[in-house]
């Protein structure tokens, strides 16, 4: 169906303004008022603000249902892996996620046995080709977990279920999910002979993902060097930090000075500090910001208390808004963040003046510019990383231009004191 979306104010990739938008078979088809409105569908837009939707790079799961391990049973508070409980898991995570916004999203995977992980790829590809409505949504698999390898920097994934990296490893890996891993996690601590690894992933197009990591200056920046363009949600994992001359630094400078690395924040407000937000928002600038949700299974399982994965024991936190593993009180486990969420909570630091750690003060932006930041972080800024902003007509994605996907929502905004966020319709292609 054609439709015409009329009185909204329109987030377009620099700058806010009413006006109408046409949307013919899926496609932003205009910009602008069209000559004949008789044949389009009418979406009231007044008193709202039309935004791309948000595109989630690193999420586990929610709605009880977990990429790796499958849909969660709480009555016998275990995982259920078999087919048809995976799909129904993963139906209602998908459900769930674009009720809250999200229009592309990654399942991501954890450390875990590499036959439970090639059962749940297995399952994904069957999922899509049972509900193939779903298809344009899942862009691919986000693996985050597999080949990490210090211990130390393990966070709440399980050492226990590292693998060393070979090439053969990760050609074994690739082939299991039936080449829909997008974007891989490669520490660049393995060192020297991770390079021509990274090189080769990189060439045949996927994002290499650098987190969980030990590594100092010269490894990671070698990484970067090979192609490595995404530092895995930033500031956690953890990775290190390293002030000292030596070696140049850590990791976590280099994510900061490499302008070809993008930065993944978790934005719900535990992971990071604001101020720190804002911080990197500065140093990095806002065309290299990433936000994700790095959601569990959690996520909207509000009676669920406790829960084990894999032999690691979790917590939910007593106002339900974090997850941390038994025992380590400095540590989280993953979010039970939505995107929508996390736009209002990114929205508010935005437009609020705050002391930052690194730099002195941030000022607080407009309304507008806030919303045009934002929309770069959850929208545009994960399509380029992509390769989605650019690709043959209705397929682009992330931004409100003509001949992109109409992968779109709109939202109320209303300001008592702070901002908040409504969805109001998600309109997908």
């Amino acid at each position: 169906m054609n439709h015409l979306i009329q009185g909204a104010q329109v987030v377009r990739p620099n700058h806010v303004e009413a006006v109408d938008v046409l949307i013919e078979d899926g496609i932003i088809k205009k910009i602008g008022s069209p000559k004949d409105v008789g044949k389009y569908s009418i979406i009231d837009g007044s008193g709202k603000y039309l935004l791309p939707g948000f595109i989630d790079i690193h999420n586990h799961g929610a709605a009880g249902f977990d990429f790796s391990f499958g849909n969660y049973d709480m009555a016998h508070e275990i995982f259920q892996n078999h087919e048809e409980a995976f799909h129904l898991g993963l139906k209602n995570a998908l459900d769930h996620y674009r009720s809250h916004g999200v229009t592309k999203v990654l399942p991501t995977s954890m450390a875990a046995p590499l036959d439970q992980l090639k059962q749940s790829f297995s399952h994904l590809s069957s999922f899509l080709q049972t509900f193939p409505q779903y298809a344009n949504m899942v862009h691919g698999i986000n693996l985050e977990g597999t080949f990490l390898l210090d211990p130390y920097y393990a966070g709440a994934q399980n050492p226990d279920h590292f693998y060393p990296l070979t090439s053969s490893e990760v050609k074994e890996v690739m082939q299991a999910a039936n080449d829909m891993i997008k974007i891989i996690n490669i520490p660049p601590d393995h060192g020297a002979m991770a390079l021509p690894i990274i090189k080769g992933l990189k060439r045949d197009g996927l994002v290499v993902a650098g987190g969980h990591t030990g590594a100092y200056a010269d490894e990671f920046g070698a990484a970067v060097d090979a192609g490595l363009s995404l530092a895995v949600h930033f500031l956690n994992g953890p990775s290190r930090s390293f002030s000292k001359s030596f070696r140049g630094g850590g990791a976590v400078e280099v994510m900061l000075q490499a302008d070809e690395v993008y930065l993944e924040i978790i934005c719900d407000g535990y992971h990071v500090h604001p101020a720190y937000v804002r911080d990197a928002i500065a140093r990095k600038g806002p065309d290299r910001i990433i936000m994700i949700t790095d959601s569990m299974f959690a996520n909207g399982l509000r009676k669920l208390k406790s829960f084990e994965l894999l032999g690691l024991h979790g917590t939910v936190s007593e106002n339900g808004e974090y997850l941390q593993p038994v025992g380590k009180k400095d540590t989280l486990f993953g979010s039970v963040l939505c995107s929508d969420v996390g736009f209002q909570h990114v929205l508010h630091w935005l437009t609020t003046e705050m002391t930052g750690v690194w730099h002195r003060k941030h000022e607080a932006l407009s309304l507008e510019a806030a919303l045009v930041q934002c929309c770069r972080f959850f929208s545009t800024n994960p399509a380029k990383l992509l390769g989605l902003d650019h690709p043959p007509t209705g397929l682009g994605t992330g931004s409100i231009r003509e001949g992109m996907a109409a992968d779109l929502l709109l939202a109320r905004i209303s300001n008592e004191g702070a901002y908040t966020f409504q969805l109001d319709q998600i309109i997908t292609n």
